[in-house]
């Protein structure tokens, strides 16, 4: 099977990666439910992590990491955790997915908020000036995605850090695709929380993801359980970070973030070319298929496509059919669908990873080749 489903959850790993998570899974403990040797060892490896995730997004000692399940756990307890019994207005885009605009339509629905979802301009791009045109007296909020997983575009989110610190309001950023492709500092783009995980662009392992928060917001818990810290309390504890780490963590996945992002460390520049070199290729040769429509633009490593008027599930089913492993549909962002009038039929994505190699992109380009011409005939 040639995987270009990347965007889904990356195939690639570092063997770093996976020796460190077979021998923390090996010699597991429960961290910060003892005071046992094998117990403190798991919880330093834990703290390590914290502290590379950190410097990696350049955050520095006036942020928390908080582990979570994944990224829309992450943007869950960032949602509703700050905004749950507040009233205001919260500026979003039309880019989200549903592991922001569902929690968002929940507190809209619940009285507390209003949302303005803001469109994107021809090639995909928020700009500062619409998020600052947006702001209204009662803006308490702006929550954005980074790189959309449908178009692959990348917003600046530093020029709309700029526009939110400004006027006093809190920002979340979805990282969910930009965090291992894209560089981000924290500190220099004013980001109040950012939202992660592994198992995408950090190469490393899945069930895991990290909200990234400054330490003075308070966040509601919205799970409840032990924590090894004040348990003589009934009460649910909100101290960073064991507050909002209920029950055991993942802790071979986690530790496997040391490594990934060593590796990206390492390897950073040479896995941008190789992309590029990849997306490029592929951009080129789709533009020359006859009934193919492109919604993403080079450079960028999501590549979304219609292909005459057939759904995208069909066009999938046929590369599935053919050995090659796409996504197809809405991609958990109807909104964006709606943008683009794709909501009907749906878009054919294909997601690179380091796992690729140029002749799957020739392999996906004939593949494709051959399908247009069944279609055309049909």
């Amino acid at each position: 099977m040639i995987y270009l489903d990347n965007s889904a959850t990356t195939r690639f790993k570092p063997k770093t990666v996976l020796d460190t998570y077979y021998i923390e899974a090996s010699n597991s403990s429960n961290s910060g439910r003892g005071g046992h040797n094998d117990c403190m060892d798991v919880a330093n490896k834990i703290y390590k992590a914290r502290e590379e995730i950190k410097q990696y997004v350049g955050a520095d000692d006036s942020y928390e990491v908080v582990f979570t399940s994944n990224c829309t756990d992450s943007l869950n307890l960032a949602l509703l955790g700050y905004l749950s019994g507040k009233t205001g207005h919260v500026i979003t885009t039309m880019l989200e997915h549903n592991s922001t605009i569902r929690p968002l339509h929940y507190l809209q629905n619940e009285g507390g908020i209003s949302v303005t979802y803001l469109k994107p301009d021809a090639h995909g791009h928020i700009t500062a000036d619409m998020v600052e045109k947006a702001i209204t007296p009662d803006t308490i909020f702006i929550s954005i995605c980074h790189t959309s997983n449908v178009l692959g575009v990348t917003q600046d989110i530093t020029q709309i850090g700029k526009v939110a610190k400004t006027h006093g309001i809190k920002m979340l950023i979805d990282s969910a695709q930009s965090l291992g492709h894209t560089t981000i500092n924290m500190c220099d783009s004013d980001i109040d929380m950012l939202a992660g995980c592994g198992h995408k662009g950090l190469q490393a392992m899945q069930g895991i993801g990290f909200l990234i928060v400054k330490n003075d917001i308070t966040l509601k818990p919205i799970k409840y359980g032990g924590t090894g810290t004040d348990s003589h309390s009934l009460t649910q504890p909100t101290i960073y970070p064991e507050g909002y780490e209920c029950g055991t963590l993942n802790s071979p996945a986690i530790i496997s973030l040391i490594p990934a992002i060593n590796w990206l460390r390492s390897n950073n520049k040479s896995s941008k070319v190789k992309l590029n070199a990849l997306s490029k290729e592929l951009t080129r040769g789709l533009k020359n298929i006859d009934g193919i429509k492109l919604y993403s633009e080079y450079p960028s490593i999501v590549i979304s496509f219609s292909m005459y008027d057939s759904p995208s599930t069909e066009i999938a089913d046929m590369l599935n059919y053919r050995g090659i492993a796409v996504r197809s549909g809405l991609h958990c962002a109807p909104l964006t669908h709606e943008h683009l009038s794709t909501s009907c039929n749906g878009l054919v994505r294909i997601s690179l990873g380091n796992n690729n190699t140029i002749y799957d992109i020739r392999e996906v380009i004939k593949a494709l080749e051959s399908i247009s011409k069944e279609l055309a005939n049909y």
